[in-house]
Formats: C-alpha cells, sequence, structure tokens
C-alpha cells in the first residue's frame, strides 16, 4: 500500500525490507496487482524486472512461474520472448548497445530493480534515460553505499519495512545466536589496524590475506566451527580463492564435507554444488562474495564470517542468510571470527 501511495506522487521509489524476508514474493505480488489494475482499465502494461546475475534472474523467473505469471527472458543465453508483457532482464544485456534500440521498443510502463543499492553504477542510470515516464521500483535490503553517497539522484522516496528485530519477534526471521572474537584480542586489533584500501573503499585483499590467512587463525575458524555448529549446514564468507582452499584443506583433513564457489567455479560445477549442499549431501560452502546476495537457501543453519570488511551492505547480506526459518531451525548460527560486530 505504500509503494502504490508513493507511486501517485513520484515515479522512482526505493524499498527496504531484510535479507530473507521475501523482496521477490513481494515484488511478484506488485506485478499482478499491476497487471491486474492493467485488465480492469483496458490498459496494455508492459513491467520489466532488472537483475545483475544469471542465478537472480533464475530465481525471479522461478516465482513468477509459481504464481502463473507469464514473462520473457531478456539474458544472455536464453531464449527470448518478447511478446510477453512481463521480461525479466539482466542489466548487462538491456543496456547493451547491440539491445539498445530493442530494449527502447519495448515501451516499459514499470520497471523493478533487484538488489537495487547498485543502481548508481553507470549501466543501471541509462534505465532512466531509455524509459523516462516509467514508474520505477527498486528493492533492496541494503540501501547503503561504502562512499556514503546516497540515492536521490535517482529515486524521489525511501520506503523502510519493518527491523529485522521486529521480523524475529513476528517470527518471520530465524533468531540467532552470536558468537565472536573478543574486543582486545590480537587479531581485532590486528585487523583494526589495516590501512591498505581498495577503490570502493574496503580492505585490500593482500592486507587481509597477510593478516587473516594464517594457520593460527585458521585453526580458529575450524575450532570455532567444531565448539558451536559441528554437524550443522552452513556457508563460510572467505577473502579469496587461496583462503578458501586453506580454509577448505583444514576443515576436510578434520572430516568435515565441504567445498569451494566462487566466480570462476564453472556455472554447471556451482549449481551442482548448490543442489547437493540443498539437498544434505555437503555441509558447507566456502564461498568469496557469491553467495551475499539473493542465495535462497532456508536451511542454513549457521554463517562463519572469515572475511573483515567495511562495508554494512556485505555484513547484512552475509548474516542475513541464515536469517530465514524453516520448522526444523530454532535458531540461526553466527560465528563471526574477524570482530565484525564491532564495526556495525
Amino acid at each position: 500500500e505504500d509503494i502504490f501511495s508513493a507511486w501517485d506522487e513520484n515515479n522512482n521509489i526505493m524499498f527496504q525490507m531484510p535479507t530473507g524476508t521475501g523482496k521477490t514474493r513481494l515484488f511478484t505480488s506488485i506485478i499482478g496487482d499491476i497487471k491486474a489494475w492493467g485488465i480492469l482499465n483496458s490498459i496494455d502494461i508492459k513491467i520489466l524486472i532488472i537483475a545483475h546475475r544469471v542465478e537472480l534472474i533464475d530465481q525471479i523467473s522461478e516465482s513468477l512461474s509459481q504464481y502463473r505469471i507469464p514473462h520473457g527472458l531478456i539474458a544472455g543465453g536464453k531464449v527470448r520472448d518478447l511478446r510477453q508483457n512481463v521480461q525479466v532482464a539482466s542489466i548487462q544485456t538491456i543496456t547493451h548497445h547491440a539491445n539498445i534500440n530493442a530494449a527502447k521498443d519495448l515501451n516499459v510502463n514499470f520497471i523493478i530493480i533487484d538488489e537495487a543499492h547498485h543502481s548508481l553504477a553507470n549501466s543501471y542510470k541509462k534505465l532512466w534515460s531509455m524509459y523516462e515516464g516509467s514508474k520505477k521500483l527498486g528493492v533492496t535490503a541494503t540501501p547503503w553505499r561504502m562512499n556514503q553517497s546516497g540515492f536521490m539522484s535517482l529515486y524521489d522516496a525511501l520506503i523502510p519495512s519493518k527491523t529485522i528485530k521486529e521480523f524475529i519477534k513476528e517470527g518471520w526471521l530465524s533468531p540467532y545466536n552470536y558468537y565472536s572474537i573478543k574486543d582486545n584480542s590480537t587479531l581485532q586489533r590486528d585487523i583494526n589496524s589495516i590501512d591498505e584500501f581498495d577503490i570502493e573503499g574496503d580492505y585490500k585483499v593482500s592486507a587481509m590475506e597477510s593478516v587473516v590467512d594464517t594457520t593460527r587463525i585458521r585453526a580458529q575458524l575450524l575450532d570455532s566451527y567444531l565448539k558451536y555448529a559441528k554437524g550443522k549446514k552452513g556457508i563460510i564468507y572467505s577473502i579469496s580463492r587461496k583462503h578458501s582452499d586453506h580454509i577448505c584443506s583444514e576443515f576436510m583433513d578434520a572430516g568435515v564435507s565441504i567445498v569451494r564457489i566462487d566466480s570462476k567455479t564453472p556455472k554447471d560445477e556451482r549449481q551442482l554444488y548448490v543442489r547437493r549442499f540443498k539437498n544434505g549431501q555437503i555441509d558447507i560452502i566456502v564461498n568469496v562474495d557469491i553467495f551475499s546476495e539473493g542465495f535462497d537457501c532456508p536451511d542454513i543453519e549457521f554463517v562463519q564470517l572469515a572475511r573483515p570488511t567495511k562495508s554494512l551492505v556485505k555484513y547484512l547480506q552475509q548474516v542475513g542468510r541464515g536469517l530465514r526459518t524453516t520448522k526444523e531451525k530454532t535458531h540461526c548460527i553466527i560465528l563471526d571470527n574477524v570482530g565484525l560486530h564491532m564495526t556495525f
């Protein structure tokens, strides 16, 4: 109701809703409402949904199909059906110079932008010039940027939903037990003293590796897993492929069923690992920023943070992976081995 009311006054709305509370289902419902309104008013409504990764496109497509909303896909390697009034597109494909004219011909009335904290990137800004008169809804769990720049250049209003605490109290998100290193520990002091940063303002990978990717610190990762989460299904967030390999080796040596996934893992192999993970054949996936956004596996029982970060977005997306509820799960375990609670 807040979104539709805001659209009466403005074209461009940003909506914030915590990780795991059903943003995809929410905007699928909104699409159903828009289509129904179009039919009632004899208006041929066209809707475009934008995502930035293939996995998210597939997830959105599944949700639309579940609610019997016919749609087409505009992404590399996907068969296109531009006759459908609802299209799910990858931002890279729809704004590519080879597709610009065809994209403009869609004459879109409404655009929904998933993971909208990315929308300050130049590729997203093109949507505003391509579809000037359209109503836009950017959805995100984390409307925040490392450089502290706001989103007012693109969006006219921000609508926040309830807080994580309220969603937990009402049973929509899982309670959690949070374990971390001591505030005055040597590791915490070493992380706090890192003074090399990347172009976005986060810690440099090499600087993090020198502090965190050591035999002693990796042993602490394994020890805390064995103490608090042994035998549970979970995700570990690492610094790099090298760091992931080292973690995998140590956990495997301890008899843990664990695999590594990163951006260079072939798509088929990644899908196989995720399927096995969801089926309970693999206990842990170590990853480098792959499962920070849009990864849907409700029965994750623990999340282990092995990567320092200065990014609130990364932090909330990562811990949020464990907060989805299931009938069997009483709570999620968060193992913060790099003291991120101190920053956030």
